[in-house]
């Protein structure tokens, strides 16, 4: 009996936190100083055509981000960089110069993926905020807290959290009228030290019926990273 009791009180206590509580666990679980990678993009389209892209990232803290493309050739030495969610740069090396992203182009497709600049540049969740109470709901068997949250412009998203490692396990876009426009999902997480970093995250377009997987082939924390790393001058090399 006395066990049934502390059960039940763990579940009214985890249901009694609000999204922002259960972002502030995400964000914990998550962390990192920095981090560095090389990831394999695949595009999938709605007639299963696939295209596949190579990446280096550098991320440091949760706004900090570059990203640069290594293969196609068309797309090599293409370059994006945000330090904040109302910062975000791209460099194009055809034209050889570095153009802010601003307005509607933030929603526009990153690299011809699935992803729109602004998830990209999201996906450590440093944007949202959610006042709401966190739903107890179950994820693939396991335990979930299930939230509304919104990003400073009041784009709406709906995210499922594993109550067991606080990790993220799917976020779905709303659109204006609450109709979910678009899917992530994310898995395989790695485990660095007190820190799980998905290893693997796929994004679904409901709309269009096309897909992107990005899924990272090294990975390495804490590295030292400085803030004067995110630069143009770096975007131009490449870096």
């Amino acid at each position: 009996m006395k066990r049934l009791t502390t059960a039940l009180l763990f579940v009214n206590l985890a249901a009694a936190l609000t999204g922002n509580q259960v972002l502030d666990r995400v964000r914990a679980a998550t962390n990192a100083s920095d981090r560095q990678a090389t990831a394999t993009m695949t595009i999938t389209d709605k007639g299963n055509r696939v295209q596949t892209r190579t990446l280096s990232t550098v991320m440091k803290g949760d706004d900090k981000l570059m990203m640069t493309f290594k293969s196609p050739a068309d797309l090599r030495g293409v370059t994006f960089l945000t330090t904040s969610s109302a910062n975000m740069w791209i460099y194009l090396p055809a034209q050889g110069r570095v153009r802010r992203i601003s307005g509607s182009a933030v929603d526009q497709g990153f690299g011809g993926s699935d992803f729109s600049f602004r998830e990209i540049s999201n996906l450590s969740f440093a944007d949202n905020s959610a006042s709401q109470p966190a739903e107890s709901t179950s994820f693939a068997g396991s335990p979930a807290w299930v939230f509304t949250v919104k990003d400073k412009d009041g784009v709406a998203s709906r995210i499922w959290v594993e109550e067991a490692r606080s990790v993220p396990l799917r976020v779905e876009r709303l659109g204006s009228d609450g109709k979910p426009t678009k899917r992530i999902e994310f898995a395989d997480f790695a485990s660095r030290g007190e820190s799980w970093i998905p290893v693997d995250i796929k994004i679904f377009d409901l709309n269009r019926g096309s897909r992107t997987e990005l899924k990272l082939d090294s990975l390495k924390l804490n590295t030292g990273v400085k803030d004067n790393y995110f630069t143009e001058a770096n975007m131009k090399k490449g870096a």
